[in-house]
């Protein structure tokens, strides 16, 4: 990161670039593992008390609060015999309010309920708001942008593959 920038105001776009503490990419990576382990108390302690999930553009979905988002929970549960959200790039900003927002992308793939060779895989765009809350930071607003879907045949992993199809990695 070039340090010449961080705390420097960037002319005309009313936003500071900072020193991103690792905490703001560590609360991505938290999210999903939450989501991928069904952990609906971990996912409510990196958002705020209010904190929501909610779609972005055209997508009608809204997780609101703990109990928002534990019913987010059992959805995923519901729906997908596993998961596997992927976190790719992340940005932030500051702007000049002192409200730190960023962007998250990422992949999260999806084997569906009762067809164990059936993936789901969304590329997504998370538009994020922050907030310092009692010493930590936390989602105060996760919209999620669902780019495109892709659905395709998987194979689930069993130890005979490592007899035939994985030979090499052994």
């Amino acid at each position: 990161m070039d340090r010449s920038r961080c705390s420097q105001f960037e002319k005309g776009t009313g936003v500071t670039y900072f020193a991103v503490p690792q905490e703001l990419h560590d609360l991505a990576v938290r999210y999903a593992l939450a989501v991928d382990t069904r952990d609906a108390a971990m996912l409510a302690s990196i958002f705020t008390q209010d904190g929501v999930v909610r779609g972005h553009g055209e997508n009608p979905i809204e997780f609101r609060g703990a109990e928002g988002l534990g019913r987010m929970v059992a959805q995923v549960d519901a729906a997908f015999d596993q998961t596997m959200h992927n976190v790719f790039n992340q940005t932030f900003e500051r702007r000049d309010d002192g409200a730190v927002t960023g962007l998250t992308t990422s992949i999260a793939s999806h084997i569906l309920k009762g067809d164990p060779t059936s993936l789901l895989d969304f590329a997504m765009r998370y538009h994020n708001t922050y907030v310092q809350q009692d010493g930590a930071w936390k989602f105060a607003e996760r919209r999620l942008e669902v780019v495109w879907v892709e659905t395709r045949t998987v194979q689930k992993f069993s130890a005979a593959m490592m007899n035939s199809d994985l030979m090499e990695f052994r």
